[in-house]
């Protein structure tokens, strides 16, 4: 067997060294591609594509699923501090199932399925606590299902009902939350305390407590948070309306000089939601509205009353005359004319606005102060308020798009990769041909300058026989033909040359041309021939 071996090993190297160095090369080349090809094909048809199993896990929870993933070989990776865990993206949905199955789910809760276990032997006061905690487990379901809650921990106190006491205690409720962006309004949080008073029997809203993981206090009494939360979502909405469009005015205005992405602008408004009166009175000058005279004496004549207009009200004024007693009274009454001005100032009223505005280009100083001058006229700008205009020009960067915001663009890489593992393959595969179809040509066109040399090597041939004969009549010295050349397909005349003197002896007793002298008339009258002839020697040296 082994001498079977080593013939057939012999054999093919003798095989092998036989051939052509071009072939080899063929050979070689051909051999790295299939395994490339194969390895290629290998690698993306064998490697993992991790997806998240669960993210912001305790340290409990990826222990418990980690070990769990050891006992099923299945291969993961942790990330973000053990927080995270990544299997095989297309085990991901399988391996959930089956923890929900065996109710092996992270941060899971106990609800009324506690009483899916109690049997004829549970007393009242275990009914009482399972009930309890059954309330606890639904509560934090269903505040761990709003959006801005990443885990909810609830604790409910519910005194026991007793015949002997006059007083009855109120349950209450403490709830401590974990946000995911560490912010939350507070129309989810009331809705949070009017669920748990809901589902509590005899729980108030006001026994209910909610706090985030931060320590900070989120209730407040029902008439704060309402009135608080209507006037806040009222302002918020304003603002957030008239910075949009301001903003959707300058867009207007950019949009045909640099197009639509190619430019950010972002206003901000200081708005003064303060209702204010303001009341003015404005008093004219008097006018006299009624005047009385009065006057009595037994002696002497009275005066006529004053007529026009005084600054004041006159009464009792009375005169004497030295002949008599006598009594003269005049009173006027006055009318201002009063003007009242009440002006209200509605809330909204803009104290401040500041503009940035940052532009994909290069920009000049003379460019940046006219976008400032055509966007001070579109936003209203006004320098007394302390209003502020910024423009900035930068070369965008790329944005990235993360895969776990956006499923549908996920989904969409994972096709793309399946796209380029086999355009991978593809590109192998045209390379290979693109190479074969290289050498192919290569092995033709030398085929073809060989059969070239051939013709041009037996036309010299046949050109030089006969002068050689016509030498070799004359002289009895030997002629020699050696053909060679590449693939010892070229032939070439090599005579035994005589010596100098003899040729020159024998041309001048025939008459005839030299050898030397043919084979100059021949290249002068077919220079093509000889230049290929020539070409064909220097790739044999």
């Amino acid at each position: 067997m082994m001498d079977k071996v080593k013939e057939w090993t012999e054999q093919l190297k003798d095989r092998w060294q036989m051939q052509s160095s071009l072939k080899k090369m063929i050979v070689v080349l051909s051999v790295i591609s299939v395994l490339g090809i194969t390895a290629a094909v290998y690698y993306l048809n064998t490697r993992i594509e991790y997806g998240i199993l669960f993210t912001d896990l305790s340290d409990a929870d990826a222990g418990t699923i980690s070990k769990d993933l050891d006992e099923q070989q299945i291969a993961y990776k942790l990330a973000d501090n053990g927080t995270t865990i990544l299997i095989d993206k297309d085990q991901v949905d399988e391996y959930r199932i089956n923890l929900a199955v065996d109710n092996k789910l992270p941060n899971t809760s106990t609800g009324f399925e506690l009483f899916d276990d109690a049997n004829m032997m549970t007393t009242d006061e275990d009914r009482k606590i399972m009930y309890q905690r059954a309330v606890t487990g639904e509560l934090q379901r269903a505040i761990e299902s709003i959006d801005a809650v990443k885990s909810a921990k609830v604790l409910l106190v519910m005194p026991e009902e007793s015949v002997f006491s006059s007083e009855e205690s109120a349950p209450t409720a403490s709830i401590v939350l974990s946000l995911k962006n560490q912010q939350i309004s507070d129309e989810s949080v009331q809705g949070i305390v009017t669920l748990t008073s809901g589902a509590v029997e005899k729980l108030k809203p006001e026994n209910v407590k909610v706090v985030d993981s931060a320590g900070n206090t989120l209730t407040r009494t029902e008439d704060e948070a309402s009135q608080l939360s209507g006037l806040n979502n009222k302002y918020i909405a304003i603002k957030d309306s008239y910075e949009k469009t301001l903003e959707e005015k300058v867009a207007k205005l950019l949009t045909p000089i640099y197009g639509a992405d190619k430019f950010q602008v972002s206003i901000n408004l200081d708005l003064n939601f303060d209702s204010i009166e303001r009341k003015k009175v404005t008093y004219d000058d008097p006018e006299i509205k009624s005047e009385t005279v009065q006057a009595a004496g037994s002696q002497g004549t009275v005066q006529e009353a004053q007529t026009g207009t005084v600054d004041d009200n006159v009464s009792n004024v009375t005169g004497t005359d030295g002949e008599g007693n006598n009594s003269y009274s005049r009173s006027v009454e006055n009318e201002l004319d009063t003007e009242t001005t009440t002006t209200i100032t509605a809330p909204g009223m803009i104290e401040r606005m500041t503009s940035s505005i940052v532009i994909n280009a290069n920009l000049s100083q003379a460019d940046q102060a006219e976008l400032q001058q055509l966007i001070a006229s579109a936003v209203g700008y006004d320098n007394d308020r302390g209003d502020q205009i910024a423009i900035q020009g930068f070369d965008f960067a790329q944005a990235e798009v993360d895969p776990a915001a956006d499923p549908q663009g996920n989904e969409q890489i994972a096709a793309a990769k399946g796209y380029v593992k086999y355009a991978i393959i593809g590109g192998i595969v045209l390379t290979l041909f693109l190479v074969i179809l290289m050498i192919v040509g290569v092995i033709r066109r030398r085929r073809k300058e060989d059969e070239l040399e051939v013709d041009v090597t037996e036309e010299m041939v046949t050109f030089a026989q006969p002068s050689a004969a016509s030498i070799g009549a004359s002289n009895p010295v030997a002629q020699e033909v050696v053909f060679g050349g590449v693939g010892n397909r070229s032939a070439e005349t090599k005579p035994a040359v005589p010596e100098a003197s003899t040729q020159e002896a024998t041309a001048e007793h025939t008459g005839e041309p030299t050898l030397d002298q043919t084979a100059r008339n021949y290249a002068e009258s077919n220079p093509e021939v000889a230049a290929e002839l020539i070409k064909a020697w220097m790739k044999e040296k």
